[in-house]
């Protein structure tokens, strides 16, 4: 299997060719999986009456402490504090994310299905809080489908799409070929 090898972040990432999808580690397609297999009875169960990107909360933590360790960093120094009140913008996105206690970004979570791309928002709401977020040198946006990097309102890469619906796949969620994209977010 070929791949070819960039540095990112201070770390060597072996990254698959387009098409090869193969030459992800399992340890992605493990982390994708669970995750789908965690939400979906979140968000299809009776009781979830709330927005529905709160029942992607509890999944998403556990995600991205698998994806911090597949970039070498320990689960337990990346913390994800929820709505975290950012005074100068007026805005609270979802979760300021720390590493080592030094804070390195944020998470904005939307519903499912509204994408990850906050200039395609329709809502006002979600356009009015882009216009604050946007400023953020370090910011990610999911709708548990997608998942974009932003840096001071430029998309860094492209919206990296998992494999299958957040709603429906379960267990079959999957990363895409780009898989490590997914990972470079981090």
């Amino acid at each position: 299997m070929g791949a070819r090898f960039d540095v990112g972040a201070g770390m060597l990432l072996r990254l698959p060719r387009h098409g090869d999808a193969l030459a992800l580690p399992m340890t992605i397609q493990e982390a994708i999986s669970t995750f789908g297999l965690e939400v979906k009875p979140k968000l299809g169960n009776p009781g979830a009456t709330g927005a529905s990107e709160d029942q992607l909360r509890a999944p998403l933590e556990v995600l991205v402490g698998k994806l911090a360790e597949l970039t070498g960093l320990r689960p337990d120094s990346m913390i994800m504090v929820g709505e975290t009140s950012l005074a100068g913008l007026k805005t609270r996105p979802d979760y300021a994310v720390t590493h080592n206690n030094a804070l390195i970004g944020f998470i904005e979570v939307k519903a499912p299905g509204k994408g990850a791309d906050p200039r395609r928002f329709r809502d006002r709401h979600d356009k009015d809080q882009w216009a604050k977020l946007k400023t953020l040198p370090n910011l990610i946006y999911t709708d548990g489908n997608g998942f974009s990097l932003w840096r001071n309102g430029e998309l860094q890469g492209t919206v990296v799409q998992l494999v299958g619906d957040i709603e429906t796949a379960g267990k079959r969620l999957a990363a895409p070929d780009n898989g490590l994209g997914l990972v470079s977010l981090f």
